[in-house]
C-alpha cells in the first residue's frame, strides 16, 4: 500500500496586537490587515506603506549591479560597430523570457542578435563548449549568457579560444572556487553587490539592458533611432520570475506587480494567445502566470526543445502567436499525459515494495523515464505521501534524477553528503537534481532515507503556516479589498491563510474529478468554499468543522468572496 501523508500541523502565528494596532492607526487598516503585515516583518508604517504601493520608483538603480561596468565595455562598442551578439539562455521558462527580453532588446537598439537554447537532453544544463562552437558557427562575435554561465568554465573557455568574449548574466549561487572567467560577470548573488539577491535570470537580463540603454543614451544613440521602452518588457520579467518562484519581494514585487499591468495591456501577442488557450480571462495574476502560463513555456523544453517557446515569445503577429500558442499547449499536454505515466509506474513501485513503504525518503528509477518531468512527479509524490522523493532516469548504466523536499530535510546538503556516490549533483534545500552511476541508486537510496529519518520525526505533517484565527463576520467585501494589497503574492508573500472554527457544513456536493464544494455557516454568516481533492467521507450536511483556508474573490457567475480550503478537521 503507498503510504499516506500524515495530517498537517497546523502552526497559527503568535499575534502582535500591540504593533498591529499601531499599524492599524498608522494606516487606516483593519487590525487583521494589519497583523498580517506584521506577520511579514512589516511593522514600520513607511516600509508597510511602500510594500503595500509597488511603483518602478522604489527599484534599486542599474549601476548598483557589481560586474556591470566591465560588461558595458564589451557589449557598447558590440552594438555601435555591428558585431553579432550572440544570447545564450536556458530551457525553462526563466532562461527562455530572459533571452526573449536581450533579443528583443537588443535588436531595437540597432544590434545584429543570435540566439541558442539547449536541449535537456542532448545538451544538458548550463553553456556547455557545443553551444560556443554553435553560436560561432551562427556568426556571433560576443556572447551574453542569460540565466545560465556561472558554473559553466568549460563553456566559457571554449568561447574564449574561439575568439568571443562572454558576458555571463546569471542568478544561480556561484559554486566553490575561482570565478568562470567570462570578460564580465553579472550576477547579484556575488558578494559585495548591492542589488537584490532575490533577482530571477530575467530580472538580472532587464537590469543589464538598462544599463545597456543608459549608456547608449549618454553616447547619443538614440539620437536617429527610437529608445527601447523597458516597461514593455515587464511582462517578460513578470513570467520569468513568478515561474522561477523566487522571492517575491524588494525589487521583485515591484518588478511583478509593474509587470501585470502591463500584461493587462495586450501588447505581446505571444502572452495574449498563451492565456487565451490556457483559458485564462481577465486580468491575469502571480497564479495564472505561474499555474497556467509558465507550465506552457516550459513544455517544450521538458519534452524536447525549447526553441518554440522563445518563438512564440518573440511572435509580432497575432495569428503566428495563437499557432505557435497551441502548439505548446499540446505539449503540456503532452507533458502531463508523461507525466501521469511516470507517477503511475512509481505508485506501483512503491506499491510493491516494502522497504520503500517505510522509508522516510523515497528514492526511485526508471529506465527510459522522461527527465524533462521527473521533477514534477516527484512534487505530486511528495504531496501524496508526504516523503521527501527523488525519481531518476536510468539509461545505459547512467541515472539522471530530480528530487523534491518539505520543510526539515535539506535535500542539496544530503545529496552533498553522498557526494562520492554522484558524478554532479546540485540544488536547494527543497529541490535538487543529480547525475550517477544507475548501480549505485541503492546505496543512495539507503543513505538518504537514513538522513531523512534523522530530519523528520515519524508522522511528523508538514506544517500549514495560518495567519490568524477569525470569524467569518470578519470576511466583509472591504477586508478582502485590504488583503488584495498584500499581491502579488507568491515565494515568501504567500496568500494569508486563516483558520476557523465551529463552522457548520449547510451543503456539500462533489464538483468535478474529487472537489468539495460547500456552503458553510457561522454565527449567521454563509458563505461558499471549495475543497480541491478532498477526500473526507465523513463531512456532511450539519457536520461541524474547523478550516484553514485562503480567502478569495471568485469570479466565477459574478465576483463574490470564496473560502478555498487547504485542511479540514471535525470541530466539537
Amino acid at each position: 500500500m503507498v503510504p499516506s501523508p500524515p495530517p498537517l500541523t497546523w502552526r497559527v502565528k503568535e499575534p502582535t496586537p500591540e504593533a498591529a494596532a499601531a499599524l492599524s492607526r498608522s494606516l487606516g487598516l483593519p487590525p487583521l490587515a494589519a497583523q498580517i503585515l506584521c506577520h511579514r516583518d512589516l511593522h514600520d508604517p513607511e516600509q508597510a506603506r511602500r510594500f503595500l504601493c509597488p511603483g518602478l520608483e522604489q527599484l534599486p538603480m542599474p549601476e548598483e549591479m557589481l560586474g556591470l561596468p566591465q560588461a558595458l565595455e564589451i557589449i557598447i562598442p558590440a552594438i555601435r560597430s555591428g558585431a553579432v551578439i550572440g544570447v545564450a539562455g536556458d530551457y525553462d521558462a526563466d532562461g527562455v523570457t530572459a533571452t526573449a527580453l536581450l533579443v528583443e532588446f537588443l535588436e531595437a537598439c540597432g544590434a545584429s542578435v543570435v540566439w541558442d537554447l539547449p536541449h535537456r537532453v542532448k545538451d544538458g544544463y548550463g553553456f556547455k563548449p557545443q553551444r560556443a562552437r554553435r553560436l560561432a558557427q551562427a556568426g556571433a562575435q560576443v556572447i551574453v549568457t542569460a540565466d545560465c554561465g556561472i558554473s559553466d568554465h568549460e563553456g566559457v573557455n571554449e568561447a574564449t579560444r574561439l575568439g568571443l568574449p562572454v558576458v555571463v548574466t546569471d542568478h544561480h549561487l556561484l559554486p566553490p572556487g575561482p570565478l568562470v572567467p567570462a570578460a564580465a560577470v553579472v550576477n547579484p548573488k556575488q558578494e559585495a553587490c548591492g542589488m537584490s539577491v532575490h533577482l530571477a535570470g530575467v530580472g538580472v537580463a532587464f537590469y543589464l539592458a538598462a544599463g545597456i540603454r543608459a549608456a547608449l543614451r549618454e553616447a547619443g544613440w538614440f539620437k536617429d533611432r527610437p529608445e527601447p521602452n523597458l516597461r514593455h518588457s515587464l511582462d517578460l520579467v513578470a513570467l520569468g520570475t513568478c515561474a522561477d518562484v523566487v522571492p517575491l519581494v524588494e525589487a521583485n514585487r515591484v518588478l511583478v506587480a509593474e509587470g501585470l499591468k502591463v500584461m493587462s495591456q495586450g501588447l505581446r501577442p505571444g502572452l495574449a494567445a498563451l492565456a487565451k488557450v490556457a483559458g485564462r480571462k481577465g486580468v491575469l495574476d502571480t497564479m495564472d502566470l505561474g499555474f497556467y502560463l509558465a507550465p506552457r513555456i516550459n513544455a517544450a523544453g521538458r519534452l524536447d526543445s525549447p526553441d518554440p517557446a522563445l518563438e512564440l515569445l518573440l511572435a509580432s503577429e497575432e495569428g503566428q502567436a495563437l499557432r505557435r500558442a497551441q502548439r505548446l499547449d499540446r505539449l503540456n499536454g503532452d507533458r502531463r499525459e508523461v507525466e501521469s505515466v511516470i507517477f503511475e509506474q512509481a505508485l506501483k513501485c512503491i506499491g510493491d515494495d516494502a522497504s520503500l513503504q517505510e522509508a522516510a525518503c523515497l528514492v526511485l528509477g526508471g529506465e527510459g523515464w522522461h527527465q524533462g518531468v521527473l521533477g514534477i512527479v516527484a512534487g505530486r509524490l511528495l504531496e501524496r505521501t508526504g516523503r521527501p522523493t527523488m525519481l531518476f532516469s536510468v539509461q545505459n548504466g547512467t541515472a539522471v534524477g530530480s528530487g523534491r523536499s518539505r520543510e526539515g530535510f535539506h535535500l542539496q546538503r544530503a545529496l552533498a553528503a553522498n557526494a562520492e556516490l554522484l558524478t554532479h549533483y546540485g540544488g536547494h534545500a527543497l529541490a535538487a537534481g543529480a547525475t550517477m552511476p544507475s548501480a549505485d541508486l541503492g546505496r543512495l537510496a539507503q543513505a538518504l532515507a537514513l538522513e531523512a529519518a534523522r530530519h523528520l520525526p515519524p508522522d511528523t505533517g508538514q506544517a500549514l503556516d495560518i495567519d490568524a484565527q477569525v470569524s467569518l463576520g470578519q470576511l466583509g467585501p472591504q477586508m478582502l479589498e485590504h488583503i488584495g494589497r498584500l499581491a502579488p503574492f507568491g515565494q515568501a508573500n504567500p496568500e494569508p491563510m486563516l483558520c476557523a472554527h465551529g463552522l457548520e457544513v449547510d451543503s456539500c456536493r462533489v464538483v468535478g474529478e474529487n472537489h468539495l464544494k460547500m456552503e458553510l455557516s457561522q454565527d449567521g454568516v454563509r458563505l461558499p468554499a471549495i475543497a480541491f481533492n478532498c477526500d473526507e467521507p465523513w463531512i456532511e450536511n450539519g457536520s461541524r468543522l474547523s478550516a484553514a483556508f485562503i480567502p478569495r474573490i471568485s469570479t466565477f457567475r459574478g465576483p463574490h468572496l470564496e473560502m478555498v480550503i487547504k485542511d479540514l478537521r471535525p470541530s466539537a
